[in-house]
């Protein structure tokens, strides 16, 4: 059985998808599986332009190849991975850092909006501890008497990355080199450790925005 994003023939579709892994931490089939893949693709083609999204991901794939990663990108990008992330995991598009925003050139309102009535509840925050909309989706009579199931350690969540940089899958989507990459003892940072956390309670719009894009206009020629 195929989905219709599967099926897609926008040709951009299954970079789209196979790039935004990295992003959300979520393998390509669970993606597909939200049903959105299309959508987002859609989302962000019209709010970037298509040139723009298209130079977006020919930059993250070489990116990918080496331990630095996303540190790699400029601010201009980081804003825009930040921005495909959140869609992923809200269903909604994020309010743009100003600078970004002009950075861009696009005639589009640079405001938060979800993506469509689907969206929100296909959001992959809600299976990040097997939790449920408000509202849409519940999880069936009788489930509240069960506990959901423990959060992962870290030396599980390190086991399992290992693994992923086993399949020739992922190493030919995300780059081996990032993923195979050791990890010093504390340096991962609080926010990213599994387990309860004040950030949670923090919106994601709340977030900080990245930095301007330097400015990159050759400077005129003094007289």
């Amino acid at each position: 059985m195929h989905t219709s994003d599967t099926t897609s023939p926008d040709p951009e579709l299954r970079r789209f998808v196979e790039l935004s892994m990295p992003l959300t931490g979520f393998a390509t089939y669970d993606l597909y599986a939200t049903g959105m893949a299309q959508l987002y693709l859609d989302t962000v083609r019209g709010q970037l332009g298509a040139s723009r999204l298209t130079d977006f991901l020919d930059t993250w794939q070489p990116a990918l190849a080496t331990v630095e990663g996303a540190r790699q990108l400029s601010p201009l990008d980081r804003e825009i991975a930040r921005a495909v992330t959140y869609l992923w995991y809200t269903g909604g598009w994020p309010r743009l850092a100003p600078a970004a925003h002009a950075a861009l050139r696009r005639e589009v309102p640079n405001t938060e909006f979800v993506a469509s009535p689907s969206s929100y509840p296909e959001g992959l925050v809600w299976r990040t501890f097997a939790g449920h909309p408000a509202g849409a989706k519940p999880p069936g009579f009788g489930t509240w008497a069960n506990e959901p199931p423990a959060l992962p350690t870290l030396e599980e969540i390190v086991e399992e990355l290992r693994a992923a940089a086993e399949d020739p899958a992922v190493q030919a989507a995300c780059a081996p080199a990032a993923y195979r990459a050791e990890v010093p003892s504390g340096s991962v940072p609080v926010h990213l450790m599994p387990g309860p956390r004040p950030s949670r309670a923090v919106a994601p719009s709340a977030v900080p925005a990245a930095a301007a894009p330097p400015d990159t206009e050759p400077e005129e020629a003094s007289e």
